[in-house]
Parts: structure tokens; sequence; C-alpha cells
């Protein structure tokens, strides 16, 4: 997170924390999305001043940024097990995110200067697992721009979908179309390496 310290007192004397910032940043943003997170919004839902939050994250940019640190910071692949069951942890672990938060995801699509340093560890993940079942440099860093177009695709739709419609059937179809895309990984003996 890029956030700065603690800050100045709000109007009543109490502090507000950058996570207090970020927590109504991200309902603003999950709820009416990235044209209505201004900082004079967020200010008056959190009960600040609106220099409060550029003195914790400089700009609307440093704010978009903070959060997408802040909301990824949990994805990882599980430590243990092989690297194909590790890949499909972290693929769903970040599946989990976008579904979620929607909003966070199109606003880093659409401000790119925005790009959270945990995407870069993310994709170096799973470029590494990629490397760790046999695939090249180059075929690794093919397939993590698949797997990660592949779970934005489907994570945008389940989020687009209205209530009870998120659950059930689309997550079951995630999870099956990614266990068709791993098995790619799989060492079979009647398919050539490429």
């Amino acid at each position: 997170m890029t956030a700065r310290g603690r800050g100045r007192p709000s109007s009543d004397g109490n502090t507000v924390s950058p996570e207090r910032i970020l927590s109504d940043a991200l309902s603003i943003l999950d709820a009416d999305g990235l044209d209505r997170l201004t900082m004079r919004a967020l200010a008056v839902r959190v009960g600040i001043n609106p220099m409060t939050i550029y003195h914790h994250f400089k700009d609307r940019d440093g704010l978009i940024r903070s959060l997408a640190e802040w909301v990824y910071a949990d994805v990882a692949a599980p430590e243990t097990d092989d690297a194909n069951a590790r890949l499909r942890g972290l693929l769903m672990a970040y599946y989990s995110k976008v579904v979620l938060h929607p909003a966070l995801t199109l606003a880093i699509f659409a401000r790119p200067s925005v790009f959270p340093d945990h995407a870069t560890r993310i994709t170096e993940n799973l470029i590494s697992l990629l490397n760790e079942l046999g695939l090249s440099s180059q075929r690794s860093l093919r397939w993590t721009h698949i797997l990660v177009d592949y779970v934005h695709g489907a994570a945008l739709a389940v989020a687009a979908r209205e209530g009870n419609q998120r659950r059930g059937p689309m997550l079951d179809d995630f999870e099956s179309g990614l266990a068709e895309l791993l098995k790619a990984f799989v060492p079979s003996p009647d398919r050539s390496s490429d």
C-alpha cells in the first residue's frame, strides 16, 4: 500500500486510518463504479476533509493503486502440493477477488498507471509455476496471458449477473474450464511437447 500514515484528524477530532479510507473507497467502487469514486464523495462518506485523502494517497490514481494492492495482497498459490495444484489455487484465489470487486479490475484496465505490484507478483508466480511444469519461458508467458484472460473473462461475466445467479453453475463452469486448460500441462504419452 502506498499510504503515508495516520494522517490529519477528521472534523470531530478522530484520526482516520488509511485502511478505513480504502474500505470505504472499495465500497463506493463496488456499489457505484469508478466514475462515482471521487475524492469528494469518499471524504463525505468517511467524514473527513478531501485533503486528508490526498495526504494519504497523493491523488485518485494513488488511491486506486492502493486499493488494488490492498485487495490483491493475499492472492497467492498454496505453499504445498504439486505445481499444477498450486497454479489452480492461485488462479482460483485471483478469480474470487475479480468476482468480488469487478469495478476494481475494470479500473485497472482503464488506468494502466495504477497497475499494482501485487498483479506483477501474481504474474511472476504464474510464470514460475508454469516453468516448474516444464514449459519454456516463452510458452510460460503465453500461457500466463491465456490463463489470466480466462480468469478475467469468466469472473467479469459472473460479476455482471445479479444476486444468486453469481454462484453455482457459473463457478462450476469456471472450474471445469480451468481444469480443461490445466490439462495442457499434464504429461501425456501421446502428446509431443512443442
